[in-house]
């Protein structure tokens, strides 16, 4: 179990203050529990880690990328504007000075543009800053610190700063004893200690609650003492800091003179979510599963006009395939956008800019036969004039054609089990063609208490009318297993998919359900998208037989197919041609592949998976010896080599610089 979060309250600010936000109580049954919300049988957990940020914050470690250090203090001119609308996990450090806050566009509901800044309880790397710490206390954890700024203006001159904020969101929400503030610099003051001073503060709540709005906060600068060139300003957070908790989304953050206090509507028409899947039941599938008939023929967008009248926008939107060659395009001419605040998201007076086709022609556009896997790229883009971030006017999409199906958009926002021993989840799959499952795919959560001792049996049912009916398969007991970037200890948890191997291959066709049977009462905790609905598709049963899932979300679990014959014949020993070699192994990245009996004219192919099943490399080799350069994170990899027969060799290649 994770650690209690009976919190106390820890009276580092005075008394709250500041208006009652609005609020919406789940209108299901729950507990709270060691971090944990309980739908009967059905178990919802937070968060230990970032598992995003472990991933990106190992990147730059192991190829020694300067980004997280690349900050400098040069002095910003007015007016500051960041909705966070970059592509990326960390601040801009064009404007900011630390990597604390968590850039992503997952956690917020309804904010004012595409992305926020994040707060809780975990630092850079994604790791919480103190395991051992303790769910009962709130204590500094997250900072976002502005560069310095030239602020050498009068009070007459009007400086105000503004910004939303949202608590919760999809995250956790923050318990009375946590607290989101907002601080100015004085920057004739060296001592940091008392430089900076707290001008806005918000406290957490004392029940739990779902907060869907981003409020606004507007604070007059002025004091003379922060009107100043040198000017800072930050945010920061108390949290319980030994977890993924306690989560202040902020956004839309501006500072600039010649403002009042009712300057409170900005000239920005913005996308608000990333665009969704272009297949009707699919984030992904396996390439050789593809239909046009799974395509779909519109695109779903939120759009939403920040300003108080009625704006004039236009929308263009591209597919683009995996050589950067052009697909389709759409034009959809201009149309007028009402504002937020009297329509809410996009209602123009054609129906086609929330729902825009996806062609250039009536007839709808569908991807050409697919030879290989393979991937498209959708780049979306509204314009409008004046605009005061065009940031967040473009949206893009790689939609995968793998060997895998998958409802989840990849990002984790929390984590899914059953507490009950010999509970059962089953997710609904249906295949177009008769296929071999080899592999399912599962992300599973890290957990302060040891789960690798907990077994599970990866099981498939048949379907009986829409619901999971016999047993089909099942496989060995096996336990959740985490996989690492470089090295098995907490600082290096990537927390990425496992493939778990099936001991004999199933031949599947039609409706299936994929799913386990697990043998102890504790949660597996299984990753757990909360951002697309599939619950539809996800069934448990305690005993008492099938029942649809009450949670919104999406299960983090893929069954994969075929084409993940290299990790197929690596699990199996399979070696079907054993003149390749392949060395040194372990590898810092480069290594040879070296076939003693290759003639002229017997050229190969080499392709190199990593352990999610997706391709990193892929090469026609026509000599005895080739030098392969793998510039990819630290892990393992399966690489497989085809001759022009067919005949595969697949050997494991672990990459360690």
């Amino acid at each position: 179990m994770q650690p209690m979060r009976s919190k106390q309250i820890v009276r580092h600010l005075p008394k709250a203050f500041g208006t009652q936000i609005s609020r919406r109580v789940f209108s299901f049954a729950f507990c709270l529990s060691s971090f944990t919300f309980c739908f009967a049988q059905e178990v919802v957990t937070v968060l230990t880690s970032n598992p995003i940020l472990a991933r990106k914050y190992n990147e730059h470690i192991i190829s020694k990328n300067p980004y997280l250090l690349s900050a400098t203090f040069d002095t910003l001119n007015l007016p500051f504007l960041d909705d966070f609308s970059k592509e990326g996990v960390y601040p801009d450090n064009a404007l900011w000075l630390d990597k604390d806050a968590f850039i992503n566009r997952s956690y917020p509901i309804a904010p004012p543009t595409l992305g926020v800044a994040t707060l809780d309880g975990v630092g850079p790397s994604g790791q919480p800053y103190n395991i051992h710490s303790g769910a009962n206390s709130s204590l500094p954890a997250d900072s976002l610190t502005s560069k310095p700024i030239h602020l050498n203006f009068l009070p007459s001159d009007s400086v105000y700063f503004s910004f939303f904020w949202q608590a919760q969101g999809r995250g956790n929400f923050p318990n009375i004893s946590d607290s989101l503030l907002l601080q100015f610099k004085d920057p004739s003051i060296t001592n940091d200690l008392i430089a900076w001073t707290t001008v806005w503060y918000k406290t957490g709540y004392t029940t739990i609650v779902t907060d869907t709005v981003f409020h606004l906060v507007m604070v007059p600068i002025k004091n003379t003492s922060f009107l100043k060139n040198g000017f800072q300003f930050r945010f920061r957070n108390w949290a319980t800091i030994s977890g993924n908790v306690d989560h202040w989304h902020i956004d839309y953050v501006f500072l600039d003179k010649n403002r009042s206090a009712g300057d409170t509507i900005f000239d920005d028409v913005a996308f608000v979510y990333n665009p969704s899947s272009l297949l009707k039941n699919y984030t992904a599938m396996p390439w050789e599963q593809y239909q046009p008939s799974e395509m779909k023929t519109n695109l779903s967008f939120f759009i939403r006009n920040n300003d108080t009248a009625v704006r004039n926008i236009s929308f263009v939107d591209t597919i683009f395939n995996s050589a950067g060659g052009i697909e389709s395009s759409y034009y959809g001419g201009n149309e007028n956008v009402y504002p937020f605040i009297k329509s809410k998201y996009c209602c123009p007076l054609s129906p086609l800019f929330p729902n825009p086709p996806i062609s250039s022609t009536p007839a709808g556009y569908t991807f050409p036969t697919l030879t290989q896997d393979t991937s498209f790229l959708l780049e979306c883009v509204i314009n409008t004039t004046p605009d005061k971030d065009r940031w967040n006017d473009t949206l893009r999409y790689r939609q995968k054609f793998y060997d895998y199906y998958a409802y989840d958009d990849g990002t984790v926002e929390g984590g899914y089990g059953l507490n009950v021993l010999g509970g059962k989840i089953a997710y609904k799959f249906t295949l177009n063609s008769t296929d071999t499952l080899v592999a399912v795919q599962m992300l599973f959560n890290w957990m302060a208490s040891n789960v690798t001792t907990q077994r599970f049996r990866i099981t498939l049912w048949s379907d009986a009318g829409g619901v999971p009916g016999n047993m089909i398969y099942q496989d060995s007991s096996v336990t959740p297993e985490f996989n690492y970037t470089a090295h098995s200890d907490w600082g290096n948890l990537t927390n990425d998919f496992h493939t778990y191997m099936l001991t004999s291959p199933k031949t599947l066709s039609g409706t299936f359900y994929v799913g386990w049977q697990q043998f102890t009462a504790e949660t597996l905790n299984v990753g757990f998208d909360k951002n697309i609905n599939s619950n539809n598709k996800m069934f448990y049963n305690v005993g008492s037989g099938w029942t649809p899932s009450v949670v919104p979300g999406s299960w983090m679990i893929r069954p994969v197919f075929r084409n993940t014959a290299a990790i197929a014949a690596v699990a199996n020993n399979e070696v079907v041609l054993p003149q390749f070699n392949v060395f040194p192994n372990p590898t810092n990245g480069q290594f040879t592949v070296h076939c003693p009996q290759f003639t002229i004219g017997n050229n190969y192919n080499l392709d190199i998976y990593n352990m999610m099943g997706e391709i990193v490399f892929r090469q026609t080799v026509n000599r005895q010896q080739e030098t392969i350069n793998l510039d990819d994170p630290n892990g393992i990899y399966f690489l497989l080599i085809t001759d022009g027969k067919g005949n595969t060799q697949a050997q494991k290649l672990i990459l360690t610089k």
